[in-house]
């Protein structure tokens, strides 16, 4: 099985979210490679806790 990682920066806005923009490209990619999505992995909190990187896992095979 071939997996791959997309690395994404949530746009934070230290007095309110942090939002996730520009995935939907990154997923549609993936799929035309014969790629599924599998998930994701937060990998950077801030200091209140807020997620502000994830990366997205790909599989495929």
């Amino acid at each position: 099985m071939q997996t791959e990682f997309v690395t994404m920066d949530l746009e934070n806005n230290p007095a309110w979210n942090a939002e996730l923009n520009g995935f939907k490209p990154v997923i549609t990619k993936y799929a035309e490679k014969g790629f599924t999505y599998s998930g994701f992995v937060p990998t950077k909190f801030g200091p209140t806790g807020k997620t502000l990187i994830i990366t997205l896992v790909f599989q495929k095979g």
